[in-house]
């Protein structure tokens, strides 16, 4: 069965980032609005800190707690964040706000890439209204996670859970700001279904994503999802607004599961950025034929830009090449170009099957490269 949701103008699904804005209502982005599947996307470096400690859960829905219980513990681990950007006259102020929650006694914390992008500042909301600034260690678009460090007292850390034996059914929390006015909103639902995927129409599928009812709203996104023992099972990112037809939908959130964030949350604080593959190509996605909606239907991509000291210059690929295939997997709506691309590591060999412009078709064998950290 099938698990991804295509975000094509034939189902007219919709998805909506939860990130509340100050000004002009609330903003549409994320994962409609994702810059990083067009190109080899930068990465920002920091200071090597220390990791994050894990727990394994397996019997989440057995808990010795009430929920409010387990809210009043953990909920000062959970913090609104403010993306402060300068305005026309210089002075800083804030454009968006979402959500994030401390991990561990040094003050790092975990939320999506797309609530910190862009910001100039970050100020960081503590449940009992308490502002301080926050620093912004590295972040991966491709998985939508950033981790940033907060200064002064750390009020409570929340662990993360093994996202492993999550499964449908299972009761859940999720807390954030939602509408970036209303902190640390807590809501409740259960798993509807894990191994989700969502395609951000971007050239890649956005993975590892938990699927429940909890509701949330834009201000939610990097807030945590918890199991009935206050553990991390997943991080709100998305939800569905929209349908088949136009109809609307009901209890479509998605949450990055837990275990990809940590691994992801892990490298950047070691190493400032999430290491991934080279191409050293910006490219966009061709739809498929007119009419066309089956997720198997042909989506090569075509490339835009080759950058002149890349891997893919160093084989011969130029602008207006169309990958068709990677590897011998054809592109299309469950196959996607970055994340084929990302399935191997820097230096090993792939195959794209090429369409150049006169018609032509061949086999390119193209060395990975690892991503640069101020790739543009």
């Amino acid at each position: 069965m099938r698990r991804q949701i295509a975000l094509t103008s034939a189902i007219g699904l919709l998805i909506v980032a939860l990130v509340a804005g100050t000004t002009g209502g609330l903003l549409v982005g994320g994962i409609a609005g994702y810059w990083y599947g067009r190109h080899d996307a930068p990465a920002r470096s920091s200071t090597a800190l220390s990791g994050i400690e894990a727990s394994s859960t397996r019997q989440a829905d057995v808990s010795t707690e009430t929920k409010d219980a387990i809210v009043n513990r953990v909920n000062a681990a959970v913090v609104t964040i403010e993306n402060q950007q300068k305005g026309p006259n210089g002075s800083e102020q804030t454009a968006s706000m979402g959500s994030g929650f401390i991990i561990d006694t040094q003050g790092h914390i975990v939320t999506n890439n797309h609530v910190v992008d862009g910001a100039d500042a970050l100020v960081v909301v503590l449940l009992d209204g308490t502002k301080t600034k926050a620093t912004l260690l590295g972040a991966d678009s491709f998985q939508d996670v950033a981790v940033i460090k907060m200064d002064g007292a750390v009020p409570a850390v929340v662990p993360f859970a093994d996202s492993s034996t999550v499964q449908p059914g299972q009761s859940v929390l999720a807390i954030g700001s939602a509408l970036g006015a209303f902190r640390n909103t807590v809501t409740d639902g259960i798993i509807g279904g894990v191994d989700r995927s969502l395609d951000t129409g971007e050239g890649y599928l956005l993975g590892h994503l938990i699927q429940h009812d909890a509701p949330i709203n834009p201000g939610n996104s990097g807030g945590p999802l918890l199991n009935l023992n206050g553990e991390v099972i997943g991080m709100n990112t998305a939800v569905v607004r929209g349908g088949f037809g136009q109809t609307g939908s009901e209890g479509l959130g998605f949450a990055i599961a837990s275990n990809a964030v940590k691994s992801n949350a892990d490298e950047i604080i070691a190493h400032g950025a999430v290491t991934h593959p080279y191409v050293g190509v910006s490219f966009r996605s061709l739809t498929p034929a007119s009419g066309s909606t089956a997720t198997d239907a042909p989506e090569p991509v075509m490339l835009v830009d080759v950058l002149s000291s890349g891997p893919a210059a160093s084989a011969g690929l130029a602008a207006g090449d169309q990958i068709v295939a990677v590897n011998g997997v054809t592109l299309d709506g469950e196959h996607q170009f970055l994340n084929e691309v990302y399935k191997h590591k820097p230096g090993d060999t792939i195959r794209f099957t090429v369409q150049h412009q006169d018609g032509s078709q061949d086999e390119v064998n193209v060395t990975l490269g690892e991503r640069p950290a101020d790739t543009t």
